[in-house]
């Protein structure tokens, strides 16, 4: 193992294409969760003020699609910034406390708002939502409340695949964007104590004390 983060944590210095620094957050993914046949769909970002660089996506882990972002400084392919679902974990990472096995989250679908055994969310309901082509329908929604109003709601499909929607104080801020949503807009507008999300035509409607308790 350790060979395996010399090579994933500190790249030689090179000047980074965005293909190589997709490639080296989907590395440091795979090593972090022990899944190093898992897909990834990262992409690099637009360099920041100081130069640094970022990069991030998911990496579907087969029980769930976990958010990751990385970063590095500027023309160096070395990790200096390594966040899974809104968590900084790089000292674990750099320390080799991966997470595989009974170490994983469990994001099951909740199915009519019943937590499946060992779920890891910490709350549950069924909430209304659309998307194009189907009739308004409800869906299966697990939250994982992180403390501080933030957290993330996994909305489920009726069918197949599910939604992340993250929130920070309370507020849906972002949702779990790839290169198939083709830039998508994240809109939240307010009806008294419901977020009414769309992302792009789909639409979902979350009641603050689903995401925060009370």
């Amino acid at each position: 193992m350790a060979a395996m983060f010399v090579l994933t944590l500190a790249y030689p210095a090179v000047a980074q294409s965005k293909a190589e620094l997709a490639q080296a957050c989907g590395d440091a993914a795979r090593q972090y969760f022990e899944n190093f046949n898992a897909p990834t769909d990262m992409r690099a970002h637009e360099p920041r003020v100081d130069g640094s660089l970022t990069s991030g996506g998911s990496i579907d882990l087969g029980n769930y699609v976990a958010q990751v972002c990385c970063g590095f400084p500027a023309k160096e392919l070395r990790l200096t910034e390594f966040y899974v679902d809104g968590a900084d974990v790089l000292a674990d990472l750099q320390a080799g406390r991966t997470v595989s096995g009974g170490g994983m989250p469990n994001y099951d679908r909740p199915v009519g708002g019943v937590f499946p055994a060992g779920s890891s969310f910490t709350a549950s309901s069924i909430i209304y939502c659309e998307r194009p082509g189907t009739e308004p329908r409800e869906c299966d929604t697990g939250v994982v409340r992180e403390g501080n109003g933030n957290g993330f709601a996994m909305v489920f499909w009726p069918d197949a695949g599910n939604r992340v929607l993250y929130f920070e104080n309370g507020e849906v801020i972002r949702y779990d964007q790839s290169e198939a949503d083709g830039g998508a807009e994240l809109r939240v507008t307010r009806d008294g104590d419901m977020q009414i999300v769309t992302v792009g035509d789909a639409r979902f409607e979350l009641i603050d004390a689903l995401l925060v308790g009370g």
